[in-house]
């Protein structure tokens, strides 16, 4: 483990024992949290720690920036929604073991979460759990003394948790910055630690999920760091680092929990990932689930490849953004072929809302211009301009499958601007309410429907069972 730079003289010293972590949350969606975190993430990098990034949430975007800036540890997504909290706590705890610092960026403003009626899924209800010293982001264009209202209203909502410190973004001058800085001190006791100016020049593109993805663009990346170029000088990094410090599990309980938690098992089976700018929504955890249950991971590109990897016993179709590269799938036939060839000989297909995308028949987009597909899946889909579902779903598996039987109640997150459109009879494999939502048929299992494997250990182990019983069929290998 690297330490951190010296503090200035007066400021506590470093041990081998120090750990630093802190949640960067804000006071609404769009105020900068995601800039912040990761600007800070690589100034981070630039002192020479080691940088564990965590999302709080489900949301896939961000932690690829993540990913990039922290490389090659990956972003974890801590979501009290989809994971119980014990299973929370353990992977902050195994994946934040060997590093200085974890910075989780948190999740729409500090205090939203499932429902208006409780904390659930809220940057806050995680902070609280595992005792993260809270940074608040702030918008302060427009603002001068009215910053400390807002800031002394989100430190009055709940007592149970303690604000840090406070960030500011949108700040116009120098001067400007002290006056938010003095009135949001005076009023609420709460260090405010720095600024970024308002300045389009490091601000991420975005689209109708989101940002554009760090896998699709170096523009995001050259941004960021752009964004911590400017914290050098207008942010109190070592006062930070002050308020950040924690003393470390001791590490003979976290290499224990990280031994239990991922024992290492021989390949039992092979997945082909489908892993390019088209499709890039996956957890992390999940591959280190499949690959701890026995499973070896084998990526490619529906948009590059025009051959599936050799030896595969399951292809994975994550979500992402096949909207966007509809015309180039469409063209690439010989993958398209590949996968029809994988399923009718025999192989095994899970699907996730972009993937689910990718199989059916036929995508149509906003113009009307359509693009055949694989056509696994009967009818077509329809991209819209606006939005169809998003949040969290409880729901009741309705049929038997590889993964899950019938009957298991799961939980998932769902985020698409696209319809399906088809009036035959099919095998739905969920009922959300008194929605039928996705598709199963023999060997396929497809929706919109994004599943952490962690919210049910059986998922996994169902998965596992099922390729255990079929190793014995040596003709199940495809290639």
């Amino acid at each position: 483990m690297k330490l951190p730079p010296l503090l200035k003289q007066g400021s506590p010293s470093v041990n081998d024992k120090s750990f630093y972590q802190a949640m960067i949350a804000g006071t609404h969606s769009g105020v900068g949290k995601t800039t912040w975190a990761l600007a800070l993430m690589a100034l981070a990098k630039r002192k020479g720690l080691e940088v564990q990034p965590f999302k709080a949430g489900p949301d896939y975007i961000d932690p690829s920036f993540h990913h990039q800036i922290c490389h090659p540890r990956k972003s974890r997504n801590l979501d009290l929604f989809l994971l119980s909290e014990e299973e929370v706590k353990k992977s902050f705890k195994r994946n934040s073991a060997d590093a200085d610092i974890a910075i989780t960026e948190g999740v729409m403003g500090l205090f939203d979460g499932k429902d208006p009626n409780t904390e659930q899924g809220s940057s806050a209800q995680l902070a609280k759990l595992l005792k993260l010293p809270v940074f608040l982001v702030v918008d302060g264009s427009g603002l001068a003394t009215s910053a400390a209202a807002i800031v002394l209203g989100f430190q009055k909502f709940d007592p149970a948790l303690a604000l840090a410190g406070v960030f500011v973004n949108g700040v116009n001058s120098e001067g400007h910055f002290a006056w938010l800085k003095k009135s949001i001190e005076e009023r609420t006791k709460i260090p405010c630690l720095g600024y970024l100016p308002r300045d389009s020049s490091f601000e991420i593109p975005e689209r109708h999920l989101g940002l554009v993805t760090a896998i699709e663009t170096r523009e995001g990346l050259e941004k960021i760091q752009k964004a911590a170029d400017l914290l050098e000088t207008r942010f109190d990094w070592n006062r930070f680092l002050v308020l950040s410090k924690r003393e470390h599990d001791s590490m003979y309980e976290l290499n224990k929990v990280q031994s239990q938690e991922m024992p290492q098992t021989h390949a039992r089976f092979r997945i082909g990932v489908a892993y390019d700018k088209a499709f890039s929504f996956y957890y992390e955890d999940n591959f280190d689930l499949l690959k701890n249950a026995g499973a070896e991971l084998i990526f490619f590109s529906p948009l590059e490849d025009d051959r599936l990897p050799k030896g595969i016993d399951l292809l994975y179709f994550g979500g992402g953004f096949p909207e966007i590269y509809a015309a180039k799938l469409s063209e690439n036939q010989r993958m398209i072929e590949a996968v029809r060839a994988f399923y009718h000989s025999g192989g095994f297909i899970y699907a996730e809302c972009g993937g689910f995308i990718y199989l059916t028949e036929t995508f149509i987009d906003p113009a009307g211009k359509s693009y055949p597909l694989v056509g696994l899946i009967p009818g077509m889909i329809r991209m819209t301009n606006q939005l169809q579902h998003f949040g969290y779903h409880e729901l009741e598996t309705l049929a038997d499958t590889f993964l899950f039987p019938r009957g298991k109640l799961l939980r998932s997150h769902e985020f698409h601007y696209s319809t399906w459109d088809y009036s035959g009879t099919f095998q739905a494999a969920y009922r959300i309410g008194d929605r039928p939502e996705g598709f199963v048929a023999d060997r396929l299992l497809a929706s919109y429907q994004h599943l952490h494997f962690g919210t049910d250990p059986e998922l996994v182990k169902t998965l596992t069972a099922h390729f255990e019983k079929l190793k014995p069929r040596e003709g199940m290998i495809h290639g």
